[in-house]
């Protein structure tokens, strides 16, 4: 009996080796997930447990910024900036979403924070850039990055930064397009790095990246006083 157990050890060891020689990447060693589910799940356990991070962001010729995240209901304070333009602050919080204009460009000079409604039918302006708000958040969230119909295609270990993690490559869909999803995940089931390609009609993909770092220091995330919001000037459509 004993003789048969090493030859089934034997016989596995060598398959999972032939295994990684046709796919031309190592097995991982590290815990991994097979299913998008699973590998957003475990995310979400590990985040909370932080309860705040710190998330990075390339948003291609969307510029770039930084947001404090809250990890139990993903609130979050952003900064954003594009080549040609100033930078931009949104608050999101379970009270409202609130985007500090520029100094000199707000409707109310002292009034520099504005309220946004993304169900407001009536002010598209409103909608739009709460839209904005809400994909800079939802960049920072893998289960957000992981949709129904996402497929895990591949996966191996990978060093990002000096910190040993599993590469999960993903297929996803972004506003109707198919995009590729790679995901760069610790040892603890947190997110170190995401970036999702997304082809482009007659161009470049566009890929845009989230580093994440200082999991579990705190954020300051505060929203403006009433006496600090001024009136959205109404735009339909």
């Amino acid at each position: 009996m004993r003789k048969n157990r090493v030859a089934l050890v034997g016989c596995a060891a060598a398959a999972t080796a032939a295994l990684s020689a046709c796919t031309g990447e190592p097995t991982p060693t590290m815990r991994t997930f097979d299913t998008p589910q699973a590998l957003g799940e475990a995310g979400k356990v590990a985040a909370e447990a932080k309860g705040w991070v710190t998330v990075d962001l390339d948003l291609a010729s969307n510029g770039k910024g930084s947001c404090g995240l809250r990890t139990d209901d993903f609130a979050a304070s952003c900064r954003i900036s594009t080549a040609d333009a100033e930078e931009v602050a949104y608050v999101m919080v379970p009270e409202g979403i609130f985007v500090r204009i520029p100094e000199g460009r707000a409707p109310q000079p002292d009034k520099p924070w504005l309220k946004l409604d993304p169900d407001d039918p009536d002010n598209a302006l409103g909608q739009a850039m709460a839209g904005v708000a809400v994909h800079i958040r939802d960049t920072a969230d893998i289960r957000k990055a992981l949709p129904e119909g996402a497929e895990i295609v591949a996966k191996a270990e990978e060093e990002v930064s000096g910190r040993k993690t599993v590469r999960y490559t993903a297929h996803v869909t972004v506003d109707g397009r198919a995009s590729v999803l790679t995901l760069w995940v610790d040892d603890h089931d947190l997110p170190v790095k995401t970036e999702v390609s997304t082809p482009v009609e007659g161009g470049n993909a566009v890929n845009v990246v989230a580093n994440y770092r200082d999991w579990g220091a705190p954020v300051d995330i505060a929203p403006p006083t009433p006496e600090q919001i001024g009136q959205l000037p109404s735009l339909s459509g």
